[in-house]
């Protein structure tokens, strides 16, 4: 698989693929981290799948505005990002087409544009659940990129 141009089929078998953090103790602060009501949170937690294809899982929220966050997975080795959400984001983003996306929205790595993560599609218009609270946001997204907590054992 060339890692740095997927294509869309590619792009779901790496979301859809079992992945879990390399280390469960830093995974387990996560939780703890964004439950915190105020303040600036930024996590960088190493992914990895069967594979041991090693992924960021990255979550940032700013001091100022806590209801502005994005979480986002990427490869750790290329930098794209293959699943990004952005829950009230302070600026409107304009898709490659030119349509004007307002709000919260997901980003799927795509191959069709030199910055792979450039469409953005509204939340209610996804397959990613419509919600706008940071620790129900990570819940989602670590189902949605299919994160487990614990490595299966094999």
């Amino acid at each position: 698989m060339n890692y740095s141009n997927l294509d869309d089929a590619q792009v779901q078998e790496i979301i859809n693929r079992l992945k879990h953090p390399k280390n469960q103790l830093t995974f387990d602060q996560i939780y703890n981290t964004i439950s915190a009501m105020f303040g600036k949170i930024e996590v960088d937690e190493t992914i990895i799948d069967y594979d041991d294809i090693q992924y960021i899982l990255h979550i940032f929220r700013g001091r100022l505005n806590n209801e502005r966050f994005s979480i986002h997975l990427r490869l750790k080795d290329f930098h794209d990002h293959i699943v990004r959400v952005d829950i009230h984001p302070s600026n409107r983003h304009i898709n490659p087409d030119g349509k004007v996306i307002i709000g919260s929205h997901i980003h799927i790595y795509s191959n069709k544009h030199d910055k792979r993560d450039s469409i953005a599609i509204p939340l209610k218009d996804s397959n990613f659940p419509n919600v706008n609270q940071i620790i129900d946001v990570f819940t989602e997204f670590i189902s949605y990129t299919n994160i487990r907590k614990e490595k299966d054992n094999e």
